[in-house]
């Protein structure tokens, strides 16, 4: 179950990614362990190189949340670039709910995020994200909504270019790689895999 915030923040921040993390889900971890809402909006990533990736984010969560997640980033020596924080009435997990049509999901798959050993399923594909979708976190309801670990590989979003594109692992049991992967079709998003 997805729980809302009670002090609303609203941040906007670019990170560098040194290169050691850029095999390691660090955008999925701050949606899983900190219950964040992510967008990314704007992002370049190469992949198979050695240069460091940078992300745009917008983040929405309590001020402790979004404070626990800066102190992850941290340890990681993943940089921030730009920071700010606002306070915000706004409810992102609102148009992400929508977005997600909880009629292919069972309860359990929702919740449960721990795979049973054994049981990790990987996918690797490649995801086109127009531009209509651009203010939506459409990479954190995979997280969020599916249970998935997300690692973004590579990456070419910015705001003026028409589509943006990432190429995406996935982790996790197959009936949640399955979900998730239909919710991105149901958003009629392209995928190459």
């Amino acid at each position: 179950m997805i729980s809302t915030t009670v002090n609303p923040a609203l941040g906007y921040i670019r990170i560098r990614v040194p290169q050691q993390y850029l095999r390691q889900p660090v955008v999925s971890r701050l949606i899983s362990r900190y219950n964040l809402i992510i967008n990314i909006t704007a992002a370049f990533l190469e992949p198979h190189t050695a240069k460091d990736g940078w992300f745009n984010l917008e983040i929405q969560g309590s001020s402790q949340q979004i404070e626990a997640g800066f102190a992850y980033l941290e340890t990681l020596q993943v940089e921030i670039l730009q920071l700010q924080i606002t306070s915000c009435v706004k409810e992102s997990m609102e148009n992400l709910k929508s977005s997600v049509n909880s009629s292919h999901l069972q309860d359990d798959e929702r919740v449960d995020s721990s795979l049973e050993k054994g049981q990790a399923t990987r996918a690797k594909f490649q995801v086109c994200i127009p531009k209509i979708y651009r203010s939506s976190p459409i990479i954190a309801g995979l997280v969020s909504c599916y249970g998935l670990t997300v690692n973004i590989t590579g990456a070419s979003l910015n705001s003026k270019t028409e589509d943006g594109w990432f190429d995406l692992e996935l982790w996790g049991r197959r009936q949640q790689i399955v979900n998730g992967l239909r919710y991105l079709k149901e958003l009629g998003l392209q995928i190459w895999l």
